[in-house]
């Protein structure tokens, strides 16, 4: 499904947010998003005819809820409205084949309250892990080679390179900002076998936190648990 980008430079431009991807679908290190000012800078010939290409597309349809057949409309654990402009989240959505078991949208207040209830050692072991693979950095490079399409970010596993297409279990994991999807290291695809090397790293406090955040938000039957818990969540 295609989308025109509504451009704003000074949007495209200081819309910068993520820190480190931290695993779990609640272990992702978000810093706080800065207000949406215009850059300040000088115009010259070079920078006039210079393309400009916004670094954030509408949230497209894989990052849609499947409940809500539609974008997210609000935060999945405080119900704070999510698509004003402005307003930071994540989204996780997980998948067994095609089909979705697993889908929320995380507000960064939410987010940081989840956060102090997780143990130190285990952020930072996540943190160290997904260092080598320079979420941040790879922001560049795939904006030049494949813009803003969503798929091509989404097609190969991060950690393994895998193609996507051919994994049993993966995850997808967006920052969002209002109505848009914003291009900052974020969107990735992870496999489904990435989750236990990313659970060895977690102390059995944050396991059984976020073992309990799936039971308590979504109450999933006993078979579709598996591939869900340990699956990597936003922090």
């Amino acid at each position: 499904m295609g989308y025109a980008p509504n451009v704003s430079q000074g949007k495209a431009i200081n819309r910068r947010s993520l820190d480190n991807l931290v695993s779990k679908a609640i272990l992702i290190s978000v810093s706080d998003t800065p207000e949406n000012e215009e850059p300040e800078f000088e115009e010259t010939d070079e920078t006039s005819e210079a393309e400009f290409r916004p670094n954030y597309v509408p949230v497209p349809a894989q990052f849609h809820s499947f409940l809500e057949e539609g974008p997210f409309a609000k935060c999945t654990l405080c119900d704070g409205a999510l698509l004003e402009d402005g307003t930071a989240y994540l989204i996780h959505k997980a998948f067994h084949r095609e089909e979705v078991i697993f889908e929320y949208a995380m507000c960064l207040p939410c987010r940081a309250k989840m956060q102090e209830e997780l143990s130190v050692e285990s952020i930072e072991r996540i943190n160290e892990y997904m260092e080598q693979y320079e979420i941040e950095d790879r922001t560049g490079p795939m904006m030049e080679e494949h813009g803003t399409n969503v798929s091509k970010w989404l097609s190969h596993c991060l950690v393994t390179g895998a193609p996507i297409a051919e994994a049993e279990e993966y995850h997808y994991y967006a920052f969002c900002d209002g109505p848009d999807l914003v291009f900052n290291g974020l969107p990735i695809a992870l496999a489904g076998n990435v989750d236990e090397e990313l659970n060895e790293l977690l102390s059995q406090k944050t396991r059984d936190r976020l073992d309990g955040f799936v039971d308590e938000q979504f109450g999933l039957p006993p078979e579709l648990r598996k591939p869900i818990k340990g699956s990597p969540v936003f922090i």
